[in-house]
């Protein structure tokens, strides 16, 4: 099943990230409690890098896979000019993990620590109107059971109280710009743990279990929704580029 594994490891390295948190709480205040819990903050972050490059090199060696077995379905200029490793040629033309090796040699530079990443990799994978971290989708995240006001200055009670779409509107563009801001203060900190021991100017930054918790929560929550975007939109995608049954079956396994 197609983003099965990048989700189980996201599910295993967030797991990590827990059991460092909880082993947070169990110390007493003080500088090795705010270091292991600096460690889950950036475990928790890694985790989330790791799915959403390993979430693109599997859509990607998918999308390859079905050109293969279908070589007359036009494919995206975008996908047509990618510059795909020679190894990745020479290796089974029969065999699947060819293009996962290809994807994953893509992609092994590349770090997806922002949004604007997320949407820039993946979207191309969305139908307009479908597109995922936008105002086109922004509400199904608001209103989530799990969503926070944290995340998106909003709360779903507040936001379904909107009767007018100019009010909609307004709540979903100032959703977006919060909830882009809220990931960037997540992400940074991981950068700023592991470049400056998390000092980034002069004075250390305070961290508490309560805060690091949070973090990991929203980590969840962000990876959780996308994947379930992912899974409802790239059978669509497949079949709005002209692959047949047969061949979406095969790639979708």
């Amino acid at each position: 099943m197609f983003l099965q594994t990048p989700k189980r490891h996201f599910d295993e390295d967030l797991a990590r990230a827990r059991e460092l948190l909880a082993h947070a709480r169990s110390l007493a205040p003080g500088v090795l409690q705010d270091d292991v819990l600096r460690a889950a903050w950036m475990m928790a972050v890694g985790a989330s890098d790791a799915y959403f490059s390993d979430a693109y090199g599997d859509l990607l060696a998918r999308t390859l896979r079905a050109k293969q077995l279908e070589p007359a379905v036009a494919i995206p200029d975008r996908l047509n000019n990618l510059k795909v490793p020679v190894i990745a040629i020479l290796r089974d033309a029969n065999s699947g993990w060819r293009w996962r090796m290809a994807a994953r040699e893509l992609i092994e530079e590349e770090n997806v620590l922002s949004l604007e990443k997320v949407k820039k990799l993946f979207n191309h994978f969305f139908r307009d109107g479908h597109k995922i971290l936008n105002t086109d989708t922004i509400a199904n995240f608001i209103t989530h059971r799990d969503a926070k006001s944290r995340t998106f200055g909003i709360t779903g009670t507040r936001y379904r109280r909107l009767t007018t779409s100019a009010d909609q509107n307004r709540a979903k563009k100032a959703a977006v710009g919060h909830m882009q801001d809220h990931f960037e203060e997540i992400f940074q900190r991981r950068h700023d743990c592991i470049h400056n021991c998390d000092r980034p100017k002069i004075a250390l930054q305070g961290i508490s279990p309560e805060h690091a918790g949070k973090a990991i929560e929203d980590i969840h929550f962000l990876v959780a929704r996308c994947n379930e975007a992912f899974l409802a939109e790239f059978p669509v995608y497949l079949t709005t580029l002209g692959f047949g049954a047969v061949t979406r079956n095969r790639v979708l396994q």
